[in-house]
């Protein structure tokens, strides 16, 4: 039987999602820019306008969210988080779905929170971005408790960087990540939020975010 996967904020993460899933899954892409795909279901819908989506009718096995700012201000991130996240919501609430997989970020941490810094400390944002990121975070737990997967992506490349960020995440990482979370549909876990780092050299004077939590789900980094 198929299983369908639904990702709103189709992009580059979401083309290496895909091409590690086989055929047994159908993949729907939501983006709020009309886009079409060999191979994917593409649909628009500019999840910042207020309108709902309709799927109706369609069980998805996984819905992988992956929100990003409409500009770099203020405006542009709770737009991109607040607001986005606020329509999608009400927009699910008429969708029939098993687990949601939403993307979030590192910059939760503050940039004085220093040494090595686990999915349990206080969160310390030190601007705005970390701050909404963190509110977004808040939101998504409130409202989908138990079906909710929440990834916090370290500082994203690829093999076009010029350099690796010190908490660095390989966009193909980023991409096994999600895909382990669609896969594994019955592990045994107990907490929903999950930071997704490379390994780096603990320096007590730097930020350094921990993936303890993920490896012990049996994850691994190819990278």
């Amino acid at each position: 039987m198929s299983k369908n996967i639904l990702i709103i904020g189709y992009g580059d993460i979401g083309r290496r999602v895909k091409s590690r899933l086989d055929d047994k899954y159908v993949v729907y892409a939501l983006n709020r820019n009309p886009k079409k795909e060999d191979g994917v279901k593409s649909f628009y819908w500019d999840w910042t306008s207020g309108n709902d989506f309709n799927f109706k009718g369609i069980m998805f096995d996984s819905i992988v969210l992956t929100p990003k700012p409409s500009d770099m201000n203020e405006d542009g991130y709770r737009s991109g988080f607040i607001k986005a996240l606020e329509n999608i919501n009400n927009s699910l609430i008429n969708v029939d779905f098993h687990k949601l997989i939403a993307i979030s970020s590192t910059r939760v941490y503050g940039s004085e929170q220093h040494g090595m810094l686990n999915e349990n400390i206080e969160l310390l944002p030190s601007d705005f971005r970390g701050s909404i990121i963190k509110d977004y975070e808040k939101l998504l737990t409130k409202t989908y408790q138990k079906k909710l997967i929440i990834l916090r992506f370290a500082g994203l490349y690829d093999e076009t960087s010029k350099t690796k960020p010190f908490n660095g995440l390989h966009r193909n990482n980023a991409a096994k990540a999600i895909n382990f979370f669609i896969k594994n549909e019955n592990i045994d876990i107990d907490e929903h939020i999950f930071n997704c780092c490379e390994d780096v050299v603990f320096d007590d004077s730097k930020k350094c975010i921990s993936n303890k939590r993920i490896k012990e789900t049996g994850f691994s980094f190819e990278i």
